[in-house]
Parts: C-alpha cells; sequence; structure tokens
C-alpha cells in the first residue's frame, strides 16, 4: 500500500474541490482515499473515492471546498490500497508543469515533486524518487 501524491501551487487564490488520479487498471484495486494536506503534513481535507471506473481518470469531491492561498505549495494525494499505480519516472527532473491557474513545480523548486509514502493507512507522502509523476491532480476553482 502506498499513498502518492503531488505538490502544486495556485496561481491565484481560491478553492481545491478535490482530487484525482489516473487508473491504468485492475491492479490499482480496492478503496482510494484523496487528501489535501499543507507542505507541513497537515491534514485539510479527506474523502472516499466512490462509482470508480475500471480504468481512466478518477475524480472524488470533498464535501467541503477548501480556501487556499496564491503562491503556497501544497499536495495533494491518493492512497492506494493495492499498489498497482500510474508513474512515469523523471517528468519533473527539468520542468514543472503550468495549467491554468494552477502550476506543478519541478522537482528541483520544489524539494522533490512526485511523492509518495509506503503504509497500511492514509498518511503525508513526504519521499521523492526520480522526480515521477503518480499522475494525481487537483481539482481547483480560482
Amino acid at each position: 500500500a502506498v499513498e502518492l501524491g503531488v505538490k502544486f501551487r495556485p496561481l491565484s487564490s481560491g478553492f481545491v474541490t478535490g482530487v484525482r488520479f489516473y487508473k491504468g487498471g485492475p491492479a490499482n484495486g480496492g478503496t482510494h482515499v484523496g487528501s489535501l494536506w499543507s507542505t507541513a503534513g497537515s491534514l485539510l481535507a479527506r474523502a472516499t473515492f466512490t462509482n470508480e471506473t475500471a480504468s481512466g481518470w478518477q475524480t472524488v469531491t470533498f464535501a467541503t471546498p477548501v480556501a487556499v492561498t496564491a503562491g503556497t505549495t501544497y499536495v495533494v494525494s491518493y492512497h492506494a490500497p493495492q499498489g498497482g499505480y500510474s508513474i512515469d519516472t523523471n517528468f519533473f527532473a527539468t520542468a514543472g508543469v503550468s495549467n491554468g491557474p494552477v502550476e506543478l513545480p519541478s522537482s528541483s523548486a520544489s524539494g522533490g515533486n512526485g511523492v509518495y509514502r509506503y503504509g497500511a493507512t492514509p498518511g503525508f507522502p513526504s519521499s521523492s524518487w526520480n522526480a515521477s509523476n503518480y499522475w494525481v491532480d487537483v481539482v481547483f476553482t480560482p
């Protein structure tokens, strides 16, 4: 079991309404839980994914949107109880991703992006390996 996540920085203040992740197939089974964290590891929101499909993007919405501040770094993650997650190594090695009102910083700019934590229960993912993208994304509304 592993918690997989990504660091992100909103370019404008707004609300995180949920988490999404890419499921490659049946190897990533079980009950998934999505979380929003401060970079210090404080849990800001959590929700359990329901009505998942066999593969593709899975999305969960938090019961209450969480206000976030422009320019502050946060982490979104999901717990994969059976592993089997999607990964692209070195994705964040030289550059981040800017997508509208949110950016995912490079590993060098963020102290390691593409984060994980092994464990049977959800927990703050603070380790990084090979600037890997685990295909976790934030659902954000400016």
